[in-house]
């Protein structure tokens, strides 16, 4: 029963939504996140890698103190505290009061390596994922926890990487899930992979050559499948890499993202 709010961050249809996981993974519309959040929370994901982290909306509450001590309550001057003000509707309010936490969150905040936060759920939430009453009076019986299965991490067999990762996030991330066990290393790489996070695990120089084409002859060139290479990178903070092509092209990516791409290259 927990999920986001609505309307209008990323999405046309079901209110604003782009995916039915999208519901269930924080952050509101078109984003993931470490709490729930209903539309406009986009000011709070500062580093803009559509995950909204804890160390984020710390951020946000921070902002919002200070915005009351200066006296302002509008987007315009003070966009972060007020998003941190506005972040929650009905849904996402009692999800949060609950003390639910979105799926995934307890591994994308392992992702970020230094600059995650160990969350786990409370309240509610915590006494039902521990099966409630009958969950209580099995404890007291056999002093284990019977909704707390141990994860497993499945065989890659044909799986490519990103079936491979998704997998695995998959298996740990189930109904059980506390955030009280340390997420296991592999489960907090391939979140980071899906979703783009930790930035700080790949050192990404600026610029650099790669192919062994120096970035002054390399212009205009591509590889046989007249993809162009890449030349060179440059860090612009915030976990973003601007990636620089011999066809005189550019983007904009997170760094963990131009890592695996780099991985391509001999």
């Amino acid at each position: 029963m927990c999920f986001d709010g609505s309307s209008e961050d990323g999405g046309s249809e079901n209110d604003g939504y782009i995916s039915f996981a999208d519901m269930f993974d924080g952050g509101g519309p078109g984003r993931s996140g470490a709490r729930f959040s209903g539309a406009g929370v986009g000011a709070l994901d500062q580093n803009k890698d559509n995950y909204i982290s804890e160390a984020e909306y710390l951020s946000g509450e921070q902002h919002s103190k200070t915005n009351k001590q200066r006296g302002i309550s509008g987007p315009d001057d003070g966009p972060i505290g007020y998003a941190y003000d506005n972040r929650n509707n009905f849904i996402s309010g009692i999800s949060n009061s609950f003390g639910a936490l979105p799926r995934g969150s307890i591994a994308s905040e392992a992702a970020l390596g230094s600059d995650g936060r160990d969350i786990s759920t409370s309240g509610i939430a915590r006494f039902m994922q521990g099966g409630g009453v009958l969950g209580a009076i099995g404890r007291g019986l056999t002093g284990g926890n019977i909704m707390s299965p141990e994860y497993v991490a499945p065989e890659m067999g044909d799986m490519t990487r990103d079936e491979y990762d998704r997998a695995i996030v998959k298996s740990f991330n189930s109904i059980g899930n506390t955030g009280e066990q340390p997420v296991p290393q592999e489960v907090a790489a391939a979140m980071g992979r899906i979703r783009g996070l930790n930035p700080r695990a790949v050192s990404v120089a600026a610029p650099v050559a790669v192919n062994n084409v120096e970035v002054s002859t390399a212009t205009n060139t591509a590889d046989a499948s007249g993809t162009p290479y890449v030349v060179g990178a440059e860090d612009i903070g915030g976990g973003m890499v601007k990636v620089f092509y011999g066809n005189n092209s550019s983007e904009t990516m997170p760094a963990i993202n131009y890592q695996l791409m780099m991985q391509n290259y001999v």
